[in-house]
């Protein structure tokens, strides 16, 4: 896995966080304000998980620096990383792109 991978891993957590949002709100589900952040994190615990992502050892293989982690420890704080990355993705898809009034919006 590359740094880029892990980018894009970010992002489409992101697209399906919105995507799973825009369906719970359109069956009618009153979501709070940090319902978001936890379907985001869950979906990147999922991800990581899955795939064995562990940014750290990527991260390892970049820079001379050995964070020694276990593996599990590893992908959880990659899950960490990836659901608050994929929030900042959300905060700059919302500066480029404002939302208009009477759109349907996937972020």
């Amino acid at each position: 896995m590359t740094i880029q991978a892990f980018v894009i891993l970010a992002v489409l957590i992101e697209a399906f966080t919105g995507l799973i949002k825009t369906l719970l709100e359109n069956f009618g589900v009153a979501l709070k304000d940090w319902m978001d952040q936890l379907i985001s994190l869950v979906l990147a615990v999922a991800v990581a998980a899955g795939g064995k992502v562990d940014f750290f050892a990527v991260l390892s293989r970049v820079l001379p620096i050995d964070f020694g982690l276990p593996p599990v420890v590893g992908i959880v704080l990659s899950a960490v990383i990836l659901a608050r990355g994929s929030n900042a993705v959300h905060d700059l898809l919302k500066k480029l792109n404002p939302p208009q009034e009477g759109t349907l919006r996937m972020w």
